[in-house]
């Protein structure tokens, strides 16, 4: 114990400074060899990272693989953010309980893989390193060399005030915007609305599904009672609605996995082809169940432990396309590529397939996906010209209401729900 806390003490001036560099307080991987990354509550896989501060004890689970054959040191941290991701200027002994930073000394190595990975578990908050303040937070997976940073992962502290009630009317306020958009109207109300500058300090985020760049942020209310705030009749609510996440199974090799050409070893890992997708955008919508573009890592076969047993498979997708669109980038959006449009989630033309093509690695499991186009002059994204625009598709919308307290400096997570399009 006097060990570990003279480490943790002689890194904390580094470790607060590399925090100031970050780029991006966002889900980012950090190094290539990091895969993986599982954060979701202890009681559910497929909900997000959320947890009160009146129950720590109902933690989060965090789950990743690193590709290496002896396991390295790893250490974690927490930034404390504003409603919009930015760090806070709030010294960590302010919204820390403990030590600021811990090691992650659960880990295991894969077992009959023909890609050999460390697996690594952490629950967390533990009784010595907590936070203690509501909150956006980013946490933070070091090296030894806490400026040697190995990936970033957002989750939230809630102070349960807010009451949230959400619906979604058939056909937006404007029909200009498209009567297939479904529209999401709020009120909200808590102990503090009788504050006249209620609407000035609130600000709420609303997010589909995990996505990342449709996500509406700093939302204010559109009017304000004694009693509540309501949110309507704001084009900012209304979203894409898209269409069902398309979806592949690789949890058994053995048998050809579902929409699967076909799967074959290379010298050092799995090959699986996928058939051919094509838009969907003319389709008449068929209602299919899917996991909100989630992903759940497991094995077909029972007795095998996924989280050390399962292999990976370089995974080739490839989505019919007549012409390459000038301006325009097609990305692999989902869990699957952890919601962000970037090199890892950007598909290539094949002039000669006529066609984006991509390949992904991924651990053995289920996973959702979807094709989404951006535009590179707007840096708009749609998901519609691939597979088209439903009302009634199931997407799920998270609500997180924020109240900045100009007394303690920092926006309070005052409320948090979701709502289920249908």
């Amino acid at each position: 114990m006097k060990y570990k806390l003279l480490t943790i003490i002689s890194l904390l001036i580094v470790l607060h400074a590399s925090a100031q560099t970050l780029t991006s307080y966002s889900d980012i991987n950090h190094r290539d060899d990091v895969q993986t990354v599982l954060l979701h509550p202890t009681d559910y896989d497929l909900d997000k990272p959320v947890i009160y501060l009146d129950n720590m004890k109902e933690q989060l689970h965090l789950q990743f693989d690193v590709f290496a054959d002896d396991a390295p040191y790893l250490y974690y941290t927490f930034i404390h953010c504003n409603n919009l991701w930015q760090p806070t200027d709030l010294p960590k002994n302010d919204y820390i309980n403990g030590f600021f930073q811990d090691d992650i000394d659960d880990f295991s190595f894969s077992v009959n893989t023909y890609v050999n990975y460390v697996h690594y578990d952490l629950l967390f908050p533990q009784e010595d390193m907590m936070p203690k303040l509501s909150g956006n937070y980013i946490l933070m997976v070091t090296g030894e060399d806490p400026k040697d940073i190995y990936f970033t992962r957002r989750f939230y502290v809630v102070e349960a005030q807010a009451r949230i009630t959400a619906t979604m009317p058939r056909y937006p306020f404007d029909l200009n915007l498209g009567s297939n958009k479904q529209e999401i109207d709020l009120d909200i109300s808590f102990p503090d609305m009788l504050n006249k500058r209620a609407g000035q300090y609130t600000n709420v985020t609303i997010q589909q599904n995990g996505r990342l760049d449709n996500a509406v942020y700093g939302l204010k209310p559109s009017y304000t009672y004694p009693e509540k705030m309501s949110y309507v009749n704001n084009p900012k609510t209304v979203f894409e609605s898209g269409n069902q996440f398309l979806r592949i199974n690789t949890s058994n090799f053995e048998n050809r996995p579902e929409k699967t050409k076909t799967v074959y070893r290379e010298q050092d890992y799995y090959v699986v082809t996928l058939y051919d997708d094509t838009k969907r955008n003319t389709h008449v919508y068929s209602e299919d169940e899917d996991l909100f573009g989630e992903k759940y890592i497991y094995l077909e076969r029972s007795g095998f432990d996924a989280t050390k047993e399962a292999d990976y498979a370089m995974v080739d997708f490839f989505l019919s396309w007549p012409q390459y669109m000038l301006e325009k980038d097609v990305y692999i959006i989902g869990a699957i590529t952890d919601w962000r449009l970037d090199e890892n989630s950007k598909m290539q033309y094949d002039p000669n397939r006529r066609g984006y093509s991509k390949g992904l690695l991924l651990k053995q499991g289920y996973y959702d996906y979807m094709y989404a186009v951006k535009d590179n002059a707007t840096g708009i994204t749609s998901v519609a010209p691939v597979n088209g625009d439903f009302w009634e598709t199931n997407n799920m919308y998270h609500v997180f209401v924020y109240l900045f307290d100009p007394i303690e400096n920092y926006d309070k997570l005052i409320g948090y729900n979701y709502i289920k399009s249908h």
